[in-house]
């Protein structure tokens, strides 16, 4: 056979010479030519003055007062500011603040209040009087008739079955009320008879007591929110102290103006019923203290302890005062 010749054929060497030559010329040539031409035109306003207004002038102990703060600005504009304003009383005694913009009344005198906002203040002046004791003010709220008692129920050193007995007025009004002129009367042989008769100038606040023995030195007692008196008809010609009878009686708290009955106890014979006892050796009492409509025997009121409690409740505890009723 004839000779092989080589393959002399040369490989694929075809080559891609092409070159993109574009030039991207887009330029962002925008300008944001807006401009802010707003212009602030507010004016500063400035407080300018505070004026304090009072719901009334003049009122007694049955009331409150209401006061309203109003804010004067520089252009003109009035203001209500009550609500984010302070307000004191110069004499907490007089009137005092147990919320924010009323006024409660504790004592008759007068008195000034002032109202601030914004480091301004301005005042008002009020008149306070005392309102008198009336028909459903008062409550007996624990009566000792039966003095015969262990211990010394008027701290004056010494036991008697007269001048150890008492009576426990407590305030169930919930305002100050004038206790001058009010008569203590028991009702001995079918006529109520004079055993106490408060001074002028003698007041119960809220939340207050008032203790009277039947006679008895009674200085060495001290409870808060309570006034111990011994008896003292204001009847120079026939002085004489309590005479609780121990089997039972009514006893009476007469207004100032010797006719309208504030508040009556009958207990023990005395009570028809036989609803309220005649304790013996011990007094008897609200149950619970002043607001409940039960008397029963000391030792079995709701967590009493001991016998009596002249001053205080049944448990010991104090009376709660103007600041427990209107705070508490």
């Amino acid at each position: 056979p004839p000779p092989q010749t080589p393959d002399t054929d040369t490989p694929e060497g075809d080559t891609d010479t092409d070159t993109d030559t574009d030039t991207d010329t887009d330029a962002d040539t925008d300008a944001d030519t807006d401009a802010d031409s707003d212009t602030d035109t507010d004016t500063d306003v400035d407080l300018q003055s505070v004026e304090l207004s009072a719901s009334v002038e003049a009122l007694d102990t049955r009331d409150t007062v209401t006061f309203q703060l109003t804010a004067t600005y520089s252009d003109g504009a009035e203001e209500d500011v009550s609500a984010d304003a302070e307000f004191s009383s110069a004499d907490s005694d007089l009137l005092a603040f147990y919320e924010a913009t009323v006024g409660q009344p504790l004592d008759a005198g007068t008195v000034e209040v002032t109202g601030g906002f914004g480091g301004m203040e301005d005042s008002v002046e009020l008149s306070i009087e005392l309102a008198l004791a009336a028909a459903g003010d008062l409550v007996f709220n624990e009566v000792l008739a039966d003095a015969t008692v262990d211990g010394d129920p008027n701290g004056d050193g010494g036991t008697d079955a007269v001048e150890d007995e008492f009576v426990e007025i407590a305030n169930l009004a919930g305002v100050t009320v004038d206790l001058g002129g009010v008569t203590v009367a028991e009702n001995d042989w079918s006529t109520y008879l004079p055993r106490h008769t408060f001074v002028e100038g003698t007041v119960l606040k809220a939340g207050q007591a008032v203790v009277v023995f039947g006679g008895g030195d009674v200085s060495s007692l001290g409870e808060d929110n309570v006034t111990f008196l011994t008896a003292d008809n204001d009847d120079p010609g026939t002085p004489y102290g309590l005479s609780l009878l121990d089997e039972g009686e009514s006893v009476r708290l007469v207004a100032a103006d010797g006719k309208t009955t504030i508040t009556t106890l009958s207990y023990g014979t005395a009570s028809f019923d036989g609803s309220v006892p005649a304790a013996a050796d011990a007094s008897i009492t609200l149950d619970p203290d002043v607001s409940g409509s039960d008397y029963v025997e000391h030792g079995s009121a709701t967590d009493a302890s001991g016998d009596y409690s002249p001053g205080t409740y049944v448990d010991g505890s104090a009376f709660p005062g103007p600041d427990g009723v209107y705070g508490g």
